[in-house]
């Protein structure tokens, strides 16, 4: 990549009550090896001091904040970022408990300016957990089969999702339109949206670090699934439908039977996907489902 191609990347960090995680995220984007970036900070009304935090570290960086008043949600936060504040020709988002490796943007400019095919990529993610120490066998789940393409069936089918970290060329917003306000697992959401008609780069690196927080996971966990949901079903017509909705299933039979207020929709994934059941797999989460309780 010549530095007289430099693009400029808007960047959006999406801000909610991670005021011990946001000096970590924005040193993390300032100590970026390309440097041609601009970065907006878009508090969603958060109510412990992170607008305090921010505003410090205004003093020793240059970004915009943008105090939301009312909790709108991330959906909401990137549309104003990408499509109302964004100059960019690239764009990327860090969440503010998230952090970035240092060749991070550098990479993915680079792959984005020498493949004009794609108008996304990702890479590789460490999973870490709220102190840094990378957690092994999630990262190893998270990474699991990665590959760019034609992966629209892959994503739909749940065979794999591609981890946080996206860059994305401006334009294809205005081919497939910006985030769905209504849904909460936006970016799987916007995945099936680009992916269904465009390929999708992936770089074989880990640049990203992506926090696994446990006091807040649980709370998340049935929106995240459910909103899953709800994407698939805006592909009814597709020909991967019935069985994105029966893999869907499954994997809340897999995800739930540990967990007393899980066995429910647990019981009907299991049901919906007995031709497994003599599996290993099958057998172990139906032993789980049956004894184990959280």
């Amino acid at each position: 990549m010549n530095m007289k191609d430099n693009v400029l990347v808007s960047i959006v960090v999406p801000s909610y009550n991670h005021s011990q995680y946001l000096e970590e995220c924005i040193n993390s984007i300032f100590n970026q090896s390309y440097k041609n970036f601009e970065l907006f900070v878009i508090d969603d009304a958060s109510t412990d001091n992170s607008v305090e935090i921010i505003k410090k570290l205004k003093r020793t960086y240059d970004f915009k904040l943008i105090e939301k008043q009312i909790n709108k949600g991330v959906s909401h936060s990137l549309n104003l970022g990408f499509r109302d504040l964004a100059k960019g020709d690239y764009l990327t988002s860090c969440a503010s408990d998230d952090y970035w490796h240092k060749d991070k943007l550098k990479e993915q400019v680079k792959f984005l300016m020498s493949n004009h095919e794609y108008s996304m990529v990702f890479c590789k993610t460490f999973a870490v957990d709220n102190s840094g120490k990378i957690l092994k066998k999630i990262t190893n789940k998270i990474n699991f089969g990665l590959k760019g393409g034609n992966i629209f069936k892959d994503i739909i089918l749940q065979r794999f999702h591609p981890p946080v970290g996206y860059m994305f060329n401006s334009k294809i917003f205005k081919k497939v339109g910006y985030y769905d306000q209504n849904i909460w697992a936006e970016d799987f959401d916007m995945n099936l949206k680009i992916s269904e008609n465009h390929n999708i780069g992936f770089i074989n690196k880990f640049l990203c670090y992506y926090r696994i927080n446990k006091n807040s996971e649980k709370n998340l966990s049935f929106k995240t699934i459910f909103s899953h949901k709800t994407s698939i079903e805006k592909y009814r017509y597709s020909e991967y439908y019935k069985q994105a909705i029966k893999n869907w299933y499954y994997k809340c039979f897999l995800w739930y039977s540990p967990y007393k207020s899980g066995k429910k929709i647990a019981f009907f994934g299991m049901i919906k996907n007995l031709d497994r059941f003599f599996t290993k797999e099958f057998i172990i989460f139906f032993s789980v489902l049956l004894r184990k309780w959280k």
